[in-house]
């Protein structure tokens, strides 16, 4: 899916996340509002660098998952979820996505096949996180 006037770089998904939805930049990872988010505040954490799981040192893996703990505790503080998933893309752009979850949400298999409304946009919320991310 891509979001009507949001201009895509690359064919690689995460490589081509747009600006507009990049909450932060830090230790060579960009944290973005998911493009296609399951629920409101899906982020997604991805190297800047196109490369596997495989392909990640000890070091940048131990950066990727420093950030993962303060996404969740960004989205703790900004949408009081009763629980998060957290899911791993290995190949071929590694991607590591932190995705809020309240009681009764819809399934992930209605959210995937779009069964679900998302109140927010990702813009939108990718602006509630970037301000929360901050502070």
């Amino acid at each position: 899916m891509k979001i009507p006037g949001v201009e895509y770089k690359t064919l690689c998904r995460y490589c081509s996340l747009s600006n507009e939805l990049l909450i932060a930049e830090e230790s060579g990872y960009g944290i973005y509002a998911y493009d296609e988010p399951f629920n409101n505040g899906h982020i997604v954490i991805v190297p800047r660098r196109h490369v596997s799981l495989s392909e990640l040192s000890v070091e940048e893996l131990y950066k990727a998952l420093r950030l993962v703990k303060r996404a969740e505790a960004t989205l703790r503080s900004v949408y009081h979820p009763q629980g998060l998933n957290i899911g791993l893309v290995a190949y071929p752009h590694v991607a590591f996505h932190i995705v809020p979850r309240w009681g009764g949400d819809v399934s992930f298999i209605k959210v995937f096949f779009n069964a679900k409304p998302i109140p927010e946009t990702p813009i939108q919320y990718a602006e509630r996180l970037r301000r929360a991310w901050r502070s």
